[in-house]
């Protein structure tokens, strides 16, 4: 596709659907049983979240009106709308505030595992809703230490709000720019669900799921495994039964909600095969969060570009290594660098790109236009204190 770099940079707009409450006609009815209610709650939901419709014909004379717990959100709100800018050839999609990836999957599936092995190789940050639940309790002063520990002593669920408002702190603490935040464990239902579209959907956008699946024979080899070393009382097979049960009952129809939202949204969600060898797992795991790192390079890449372009020295300064500027001025590299080069109605094609390492990429493309064309490619390297930067560029003339 060819675009001219001017509206290149142009976007669409973030979607926004406008929620419709739902009318006594649209109201469904439910079987009395608790998990036959919820059953088909969540199936309301789906419907709701692909912009189907709520009618549903009662499926038993003892119903239960769903007045009682009423449909507030539209998930869809969560995630960036599904338009996106083209970079020769390859989408951009647009995302706000913190960016999030949910990690999702029964216990023992190596969520944990795989976390690790991102924070270790891609620009991460690891937030657990239950650690940051118990760390909380142990603040003297902490408003909500004492509801905290009554909740998770007693096995009762703490209040989303809470929850939230724990995740929100640890995301403005953290360090680092254009970090992804794996939110671990969340959400596990509905509560969660909702919660988090009334409560982040303003400052955060949820850019994918990853979910980890595993059959219980295996994740229990697993777990009595783990046992052995890890010292939690809830490594056993009772326990593990009780939790999977709850995986399937509650968290699997909210991922199957979320799978719903990707056809209008830009949020995309990852089934991977928690049964592999880890290689493998690690493998799929790489492949999910390279899409997701990539936007973000190329995203600094148009944005770098545009500033060129337009003789912004300040946006041309952020996004360049700070060594290019130890001896002269900003205006002075940029004049260097782009000496003779006009951008006047280019075009990009041909984007391509390659990991290096998990924060390292190279992204090389084509610019033509009436009075010149070459290729450059430009390597992207990321830092904790200012993002994703250029460090290195070259050009050649195209043949």
């Amino acid at each position: 596709m060819k675009l001219s770099v001017s509206i290149l940079f142009a976007t669409l707009g973030r979607f926004t659907a406008a929620f419709v409450p739902f009318t006594s006609a649209s109201r469904n009815s439910f079987l009395t049983s608790p998990f036959a209610l919820q059953r088909q709650r969540y199936q309301q939901i789906n419907r709701f979240a692909r912009g189907g419709s709520t009618e549903r014909r009662p499926q038993s004379e003892s119903v239960f009106s769903l007045e009682a717990s009423p449909i507030k959100s539209d998930f869809r709100l969560i995630a960036a709308g599904s338009s996106s800018r083209d970079f020769g050839g390859l989408d951009v999609s647009d995302a706000k505030g913190f960016r999030v990836i949910f990690v999702l999957g029964g216990p023992g599936a190596g969520k944990g595992t795989q976390s690790d092995l991102m924070l270790a190789e891609y620009p991460c940050t690891h937030l657990s809703v239950g650690q940051l639940l118990r760390d909380e309790t142990s603040k003297e002063d902490s408003p909500h230490a004492s509801l905290i520990h009554e909740c998770l002593v007693g096995g009762k669920i703490v209040p989303v709000e809470i929850s939230l408002a724990l995740v929100r702190k640890a995301m403005e603490e953290a360090k680092g720019n254009s970090t992804i935040f794996l939110i671990d464990g969340f959400p596990r239902n509905l509560d969660n669900l909702e919660g988090w579209t009334n409560c982040m959907h303003e400052v955060a956008d949820v850019l994918g799921v990853l979910v980890y699946q595993c059959p219980l024979s295996v994740l229990e080899k697993r777990i009595l495994q783990r046992a052995k070393d890890s010292g939690r009382s809830d490594d056993n097979l009772e326990s593990l039964r009780k939790r999977f049960r709850t995986f399937e009952e509650d968290t699997m129809p909210i991922i199957d909600t979320l799978r719903q939202l990707q056809d209008d949204t830009s949020m995309k969600v990852w089934d991977i095969s928690g049964d592999q060898a880890l290689d493998a797992v690690w493998k799929d795991t790489r492949k999910a969060i390279n899409e997701v790192v990539i936007n973000d390079v190329l995203d600094a890449n148009i944005r770098l570009i545009k500033a060129i372009e337009g003789k912004d020295t300040e946006t041309f300064h952020r996004l360049s290594a700070k060594e290019m500027f130890e001896d002269q001025s900003v205006a002075q590299v940029m004049d260097a660098h782009e000496e003779g080069i006009d951008l006047a109605g280019a075009i990009v094609k041909g984007s391509s790109f390659e990991f290096i390492t998990g924060t390292k990429v190279s992204v090389s493309y084509t610019v033509e236009s009436d009075s010149i064309s070459f290729k450059e490619t430009r390597i992207w390297s990321y830092n904790a204190s200012s993002g994703w930067t250029n460090i290195h560029f070259s050009r050649s003339p195209v043949v």
